[in-house]
């Protein structure tokens, strides 16, 4: 059984997708990053919420490329948006770490310009 690229691609453009979303909402109402929903934190329900109307509408299941099919399809569509909520926390962190890396060679090229 081999993974297929392209679905490699769309997962990790979905959970890009769903990461920016998110990112946008909470930038619009600040106080959605403060806010807990029955222990849950908000910008990770929304990531769910999201994940979720995404893997539904628009009928992706991550579990049908390696026929595993589910009785009851949506529990396919839960599984998959469960994976593209935590694909997005992945993509979060990838963003923040290439961000903080490119701030700090920024801050590193000022240093070495003061020098000169």
């Amino acid at each position: 059984m081999s993974v297929r690229p392209d679905l490699i691609t769309l997962w990790s453009f979905l959970a890009f997708a769903v990461e920016r979303f998110v990112e946008i909402i909470v930038s619009i109402i600040p106080d959605l990053h403060k806010k807990r929903l029955l222990g849950v934190e908000m910008p990770l329900l929304l990531a769910l919420v999201l994940s979720l109307t995404i893997a539904i509408g628009t009928s992706l299941d991550f579990f049908q490329v390696f026929s595993i099919e589910f009785r009851w399809p949506l529990v396919g569509y839960v599984l998959t948006a469960l994976v593209m909520t935590g694909g997005s926390n992945l993509i979060h962190d990838l963003v923040s770490w290439v961000r903080a890396g490119k701030e700090a060679g920024q801050a590193r090229v000022k240093e070495l310009a003061r020098e000169d």
